[in-house]
């Protein structure tokens, strides 16, 4: 593929990818994101080949080059390898390596597993198009070579200063970037909104959870605290698992009944959450809402996500228990009352 075709196919992706985001839909912004995080994954390896090429041009050049070993693991099928050798060869910063990292992992989401992010995707899309536009204009090309049957999509024409003796000028790939930035009309405190609103949802349906889970089976007045049962659903989830049976046979359990492994996983095992985390995830969404950068913004949306993960599904799994014990002592009362 030749230099000017290559450019013209990362501008027709992302000029389509556009398209799908100035409609505004859900499902368009997933279609945008999977262009966007294409064209940088197509950029990056690109990257990586024509250095590769270079370098087995020019003997010398290749001998003194320091990073070699990074860039034989970037030309390979690992995209982390060519994110890493991206940021050694400062076409990406740190700060946008990490922002795709994220994003490359929410395409692979949206595609492999089929989550959805509904509430953030829109927002998320927007702002990955204009990092991703920066990403882009900073490649490093070697010119604007292409061949006489050479054929630009019509998608990208618009974005090429062509005349009757060349298709394309000098820079135009850089403007073209430039401009689709600018049509984007990427809006920060949206972002950060959008993801701290989710946040804000995610910890009012924990906190139902802790309510049930401490309130909703005991008679009135007479449940848990909401501490106790942050240890509960964590210990329950432990007892039958292999890590909590495990640490119970080194650790010298001598208890007998699944009830007892309980009360000693609560006493004995360091468990990730020991008491009500909800004050403090509330604390995380008002220092999420006060972020000035975006980068920093989904870096903090993501670290919640991955930090109580585990944590939210053992909560959820006791919850329904608890709704289902609930859902028995009312059937139970109701028979009861048949009866008489």
């Amino acid at each position: 593929m030749t230099a000017l075709s290559f450019y013209a196919a990362l501008l027709d992706q992302m000029d389509l990818a556009l398209e799908h985001l100035d409609k505004g839909g859900v499902h368009d912004a997933r279609f945008a994101l999977m262009l966007t995080d294409n064209a940088v994954e197509l950029a990056i390896h690109r990257l990586a080949t024509e250095k590769h090429a270079h370098l087995k041009s020019w003997h010398h050049l290749e001998e003194a080059y320091p990073h070699k070993l990074e860039l034989a693991e970037a030309v390979g099928q690992s995209f982390d390898a060519k994110l890493k050798f991206a940021r050694i060869e400062k076409m990406v910063t740190e700060e946008q390596a990490r922002t795709v990292a994220i994003m490359h992992e929410f395409r692979n989401e949206l595609y492999h597993v089929g989550l959805q992010h509904e509430a953030i995707l829109p927002a998320i899309a927007n702002f990955y198009f204009s990092v991703a536009c920066d990403i882009l204009k900073a490649f490093p090309g070697r010119g604007l070579y292409y061949g006489n049957k050479m054929v630009i999509p019509e998608r990208a024409k618009k974005y090429f200063n062509s005349s009757r003796l060349n298709p394309a000028e000098l820079g135009d790939f850089e403007k073209a970037c430039a401009t689709l930035k600018d049509r984007c009309h990427f809006d920060r405190g949206k972002t950060i909104g959008a993801l701290a609103d989710h946040m804000d949802f995610i910890i009012t349906e924990n906190n139902v959870y802790l309510d049930v889970i401490s309130t909703g089976v005991f008679p009135k007045g007479k449940g848990i605290t909401r501490d106790q049962a942050t240890i509960n659903c964590q210990t329950w989830r432990l007892a039958f698992s292999p890590v909590g049976h495990k640490f119970a046979s080194e650790n010298g359990f001598s208890g007998r009944s699944i009830h007892d492994l309980v009360d000693w996983l609560a006493a004995n095992y360091r468990l990730t959450i020991k008491k009500d985390p909800v004050p403090g995830w509330k604390r995380r969404v008002q220092r999420l809402r006060s972020k000035a950068n975006t980068h920093l913004a989904v870096a903090t949306y993501v670290d919640f996500l991955r930090d109580t993960l585990q944590f939210r599904e053992d909560l959820a799994e006791s919850c329904a228990a608890a709704e289902a014990e609930t859902d028995r002592q009312i059937d139970e009362i109701r028979a009861r009352r048949r009866k008489d």
